[in-house]
């Protein structure tokens, strides 16, 4: 018997797909998810957009924080949001994550200053989590054989997302700066809702047991969040101040005592009996931290693009958000057209050889990007040799998850995806922008970043993808999937 979910009575029960085939109720339910799961990305790369006019406009040094603010309320709630996804059903908690985004952007929006922009940007940040909730809610409604195609669809159409997101960002931003772009988001976030609220079916309950672990939730959330911030301050506090090594230690104790209230919660708020399993291990920390490079190192592209080109100032090359948009329609249709072409190949292909082959190309990509990014022709050719495998490592990233975890751990797997993204995500910004500032200049109260900066920024990441590649290839190979080396078909029998 199906459980009873606790989702608002909106939309109608889950299309079954009885013959395991797409039909349009199915592809009109994708497409419901894909829009909120995708403006995270689109967000992503507005935001970049918008990350000069709002430097400019308020003259700080401390920009850093548009972006990572977003990252610090997003790693906190994700604990809670996985658990409360199993406990009342993945809808009402996506439903009530984009009531908060909608009312952050407008905050953000309206500000005044630069303070209260950083608060409406922290309430937006309730909505970060989201994909943790939309890649199981695709485990929840689709056929079984239609699971990973599904969702190697879902994460691969950030490519359709980047193709039209850098030609609204040069139009929002050249006219109306980083309003625009917030306002923007409100109005889509709201789309969102209702998409969800009404196309969206009800979602089962997959936890029962009464009782919360508030405490493990706020260990985890506090100890990550604790991180994330000395992160983000170390470039402006000195990595070795009493205040960065404080925080640090702080959420490092804080993740320590999880794991021993986790091993005595009666309702443990997240189950790291999973991580004991080294393939779940493996994939949730590669996929996190190979995510986290493919939609970080982006928006550096996109600051090189739109920063002045100052002499001694500024390395930047001084475009317009519109040229911009022209530009990178090249790098980013070809991470579209990856995405889809690698989606297919899930079907029949062993999931960690498409993982493998997006990774070397992707760090190829990045280090020819940090010698090569002085012109148009440079950048399309090294972009979209870098976004060439970028499409391959967000389409196969959530499959490598399916393939490894159960039905019922699916809300953990992709929440955890989600943390580890995120924190990666904050790691990785960290670290770039901590490189920015050490050949930065401030100009009239305004930070610029040097030529130096840039090409180190895009070194690191093709170094950490070169690492994420090397422990990768100890993904074991999943129960069921041919072998990377020696594909096979499926029989009738397997198909069944």
């Amino acid at each position: 018997m199906t459980p009873t979910s606790a989702s608002p009575q909106l939309g109608t029960p889950a299309p079954t797909g009885q013959d395991g085939k797409w039909t349009p109720r199915l592809v009109t339910v994708l497409i419901a998810l894909a829009l909120p799961t995708q403006l995270l990305a689109a967000a992503g790369i507005l935001s970049a957009n918008a990350t000069a006019s709002v430097a400019q406009s308020f003259q700080t040094s401390q920009v850093a924080w548009f972006s990572l603010t977003v990252v610090l309320v997003s790693t906190l709630l994700t604990p809670f949001v996985i658990k409360w996804g199993d406990r009342y059903g993945r809808k009402p908690v996506m439903l009530a994550m984009l009531v908060l985004g909608v009312a952050g952007d407008i905050i953000a929006a309206t500000a005044g200053s630069f303070p209260v922009l950083l608060l409406g940007r922290a309430i937006a940040g309730c909505y970060g989590p989201f994909a943790a909730m939309a890649f199981p809610a695709v485990r929840d409604i689709f056929p079984r054989n239609l699971v990973k195609s599904a969702s190697g669809i879902l994460g691969s159409s950030m490519g359709l997302v980047a193709l039209a997101a850098p030609f609204l960002a040069g139009w929002l931003v050249d006219n109306w700066g980083y309003r625009g772009v917030m306002w923007f988001l409100a109005a889509m976030t709201a789309l969102s809702f209702t998409l969800i609220a009404f196309i969206v079916p009800r979602t089962p309950r997959h936890d029962r047991r009464p009782g919360f672990d508030w405490l493990g939730g706020l260990t985890l959330g506090g100890g990550l969040t604790a991180v994330v911030f000395a992160l983000g301050q170390g470039p402006s506090w000195g990595w070795l101040s009493g205040k960065t090594l404080a925080w640090f230690a702080g959420g490092l104790i804080a993740l320590v005592l999880f794991v021993f209230v986790e091993r005595r919660s009666a309702h443990p708020i997240l189950d790291l009996k999973v991580l004991t399993r080294r393939p779940v291990a493996l994939v949730l920390i590669t996929g996190g931290l190979a995510q986290s490079i493919a939609f970080t190192l982006p928006v550096i592209g996109i600051m090189l693009a739109l920063f002045p080109g100052i002499p001694g100032v500024s390395g930047g090359l001084g475009w317009t958000g519109q040229h911009n948009a022209v530009i990178g329609v090249s790098w980013n249709l070809v991470m579209f057209v990856t995405g889809l072409f690698a989606s297919r190949l899930l079907r029949k292909t062993d999931a960690r050889l498409v993982w493998w082959t997006g990774l070397l190309l992707m760090g190829s990509g990045y280090g020819l990007m940090g010698f090569f990014h002085g012109n148009e022709i440079e950048l399309v050719l090294t972009a979209c040799l870098a976004n060439f495998g970028a499409g391959f490592v967000l389409a196969g990233s959530p499959a490598l998850v399916v393939g490894v975890v159960s039905k019922d751990e699916q809300g953990i797997g992709s929440g955890m995806l989600n943390m580890l993204m995120n924190l990666c995500g904050a790691v990785v910004t960290a670290i770039a922008f901590a490189v920015l500032t050490e050949h930065g200049t401030v100009f009239h109260g305004t930070l610029f970043y040097r030529d130096t900066g840039f090409a180190w920024a895009f070194w690191i990441g093709a170094i950490l993808t070169a690492a994420t590649l090397v422990l990768s290839l100890f993904i074991p190979r999943q129960r069921g999937e041919p072998d990377a080396f020696h594909p096979r078909h499926e029989t009738d029998e397997e198909q069944k």
